[in-house]
């Protein structure tokens, strides 16, 4: 097979958002980027195969790339047209003279003094091989910086036990013949069903009481100037689980279930349901099955299934005859590890406001989501805050000195158990990936490390993202709760003592 040389000073693996705008970041500011992709489908990972049309999105903190992102994909507020996506995804790498292969797998071998010696792309029908000075692992698993070893955690780090120790898994489809009226008019009829508040007290018997009280008085939400629906309570999901199995008490410890949902409203009449949640320990998939699944393996056959069922549901109960349930091309898996980086985001510390303001790329906020696990029955009376945080780039960098211009940005970067619930939402990721983006252009023409303007070119990493946002690089990050509410948590201590536990582990690795 023949082997041929490229060059370039930047190398990104990934082809998620978040890895493209990173890509598109380094490249405006003025070196050579080559992005390299495992997949031979549309640009975009999870957002575009992977069904999620419903962008988490917390408007006041949307800047810079990712901002011209959505204004160029015509988003008014939540829900991505994925081929529109791909289509200004493909046009920015274009833009910006990013060299892209697509359908490769990636080696890298490192050289002395943490920087790459060189990178080998394996396509169908060649061997490229490149030698880059920076190499950022823009994938959804951390494929590479796990391949170098990279310490990190795998889940949650064992916290919930050994029945729950991953986020759930979802495939967010889309549904047709199903009007959002129509679907608001079902909840609601729900809603008023004589023995609802008992059926909620069996189904649900980890939430507060006044909690369940509140789910019969939650309507739905879609204001119609808008773009999505927010089913705010678990009433339709609890509904199907009595049709489907006829018992609402085995609704809380069911493998698979549907909750609340979120409903993007695609431009086609078409609504993408992001609610179906699989426990991935329940289903016996274990770290390597994630691994395919989250690298566009083949849907489980029980969620198959599952579709199917609902998509009956829909018909013979809602009511909805044309009903119709379209499978995503891939799996929505949330979490998988989390690496071991120079400064973790912990829970505690997003909460607290994250980094100084002289060491933050930009400032995100958004509730710490651990969807598909049973928090409550963990840690009872435990409510986390929606934290208002500033970001900065040592989350994506590893600990250890050997890897001095190696970097990550995904869910799997450098959070913990429990701050990753905030951590992976690809808008954080975004920001993340384009301060990491100019900080790795800096790194090439200062000819320094990665990690040198981390510690000392942050003023100059901040001097480019405000001109690109219009002069202004505005910090907001504080403490959304007293000190006391902090020390209280036994959550937040868990969460803490999970990431001491992997720098413990990680004390013996060579490289550290």
């Amino acid at each position: 097979m023949p082997e041929e040389a490229l060059t370039c000073d930047v190398l990104i693996i990934g082809d998620e958002v978040e890895s493209i705008l990173t890509a598109v970041s380094a490249a405006r500011a003025g070196v050579n980027v080559m992005l390299v992709r495992r997949s031979t489908g549309r640009l975009g990972g999870l957002s575009v195969r992977g069904g999620l049309s419903y962008m988490d999105i917390t408007p006041e903190f949307v800047t810079g790339l990712f901002k011209e992102f959505l204004q160029r994909v015509g988003l008014i507020r939540v829900a991505l047209n994925p081929d529109k996506a791909h289509q200004v995804l493909t046009e920015m790498l274009t833009e910006a003279n990013v060299d892209v292969y697509s359908g490769a797998d990636v080696s890298l071998e490192m050289g002395g003094e943490g920087f790459p010696a060189r990178a080998t792309l394996q396509l169908p029908d060649k061997t490229l091989t490149v030698a880059p000075q920076v190499v950022i692992d823009a994938t959804p698993d951390a494929d590479i910086a796990r391949s170098l070893g990279v310490p990190y955690l795998v889940g949650l780090g064992g916290m919930l036990g050994a029945d729950q120790n991953f986020l759930g898994v979802s495939p967010v489809f889309r549904i047709t013949g199903v009007s959002v009226e129509g679907l608001q008019a079902f909840e609601a009829g729900l809603r008023r069903k004589p023995g609802t508040p008992q059926i909620l007290a069996e189904a649900l018997p980890y939430h507060e009481p006044g909690l369940r009280a509140e789910y019969v008085t939650r309507p739905t939400f879609a204001p119609a100037d808008m773009d999505y629906l927010d089913i705010l309570n678990p009433l339709i999901g609890i509904d199907y689980h009595i049709w489907r199995h006829g018992d609402p008490a085995s609704y809380a410890d069911a493998g698979i279930f549907i909750d609340g949902g979120n409903v993007s409203r695609l431009s086609d009449g078409s609504l993408g349901f992001n609610g179906l949640v699989a426990k991935a320990d329940a289903l016996d998939l274990d770290f390597k099955d994630l691994l395919a699944l989250s690298q566009g393996g083949p849907i489980p056959a029980e969620l198959i299934d599952e579709m199917a069922y609902f998509e009956h549901y829909l018909r013979e109960v809602g009511g909805f005859t044309e009903a119709k349930v379209i499978p995503p091309e891939e799996m929505y898996v949330r979490q998988s590890v989390t690496l071991l980086s120079r400064d973790n985001m912990t829970a505690r510390k997003a909460i607290e406001g994250g980094v100084p303001v002289e060491k933050a790329v930009g400032t995100f906020s958004y509730w710490l989501d651990l969807r598909g696990t049973m928090l409550w029955k963990h840690f009872p009376g435990e409510h986390l805050p929606k934290p208002i945080f500033n970001v900065g780039l040592d989350v994506a960098l590893p600990l250890a000195p050997a890897f001095q211009n190696v970097a990550f940005v995904s869910r799997s970067a450098g959070y913990s158990p429990i701050g990753q619930g905030t951590g992976r939402i690809v808008q954080h990721n975004a920001m993340l990936g384009e301060g990491l983006g100019v900080a790795a252009a800096l790194a090439v023409l200062s000819h320094t490390a990665l990690t040198d303007i981390a510690d000392n070119g942050m003023p100059q990493v901040q001097a480019i993202l405000k001109n690109r946002h219009g002069g202004r690089l505005e910090l907001s990050g504080h403490s959304v709760w007293e000190l006391g509410q902090i020390e209280a948590s036994a959550l937040l201590k868990q969460d803490e003592a999970a990431i001491e536990r992997l720098r413990l582990q990680a004390a013996d690795f060579s490289l550290l």
